[in-house]
């Protein structure tokens, strides 16, 4: 798998998960990742990205069970 704009890569050497932006003229790439709440920008050689491994969908929390409705006895 080739990296290319809208890729999710790592750095060879350990990273955060980035974005691929936009591909550079000089080999190499434009990623773009958060820290925090901030966001960060920055060129990267294609030498030193690798495609980010997939990361598992998040799981859906199953709903509750239904609680039996409370039946009224009457009295007498």
């Amino acid at each position: 798998m080739s990296i290319e704009p809208g890729s999710t890569v790592i750095l060879k050497s350990g990273s955060p998960t980035m974005t691929v932006e936009e591909m550079g003229e000089h080999n190499d790439a434009r990623c773009t990742w958060f820290f925090g709440n901030e966001l960060r920008r920055e060129w990267f050689a294609l030498p030193a990205l690798r495609i980010a491994p997939p990361t598992p969908a998040p799981q859906q929390r199953q709903a509750a069970p239904a609680r039996p409705t409370p039946v009224k006895r009457s009295e007498g």
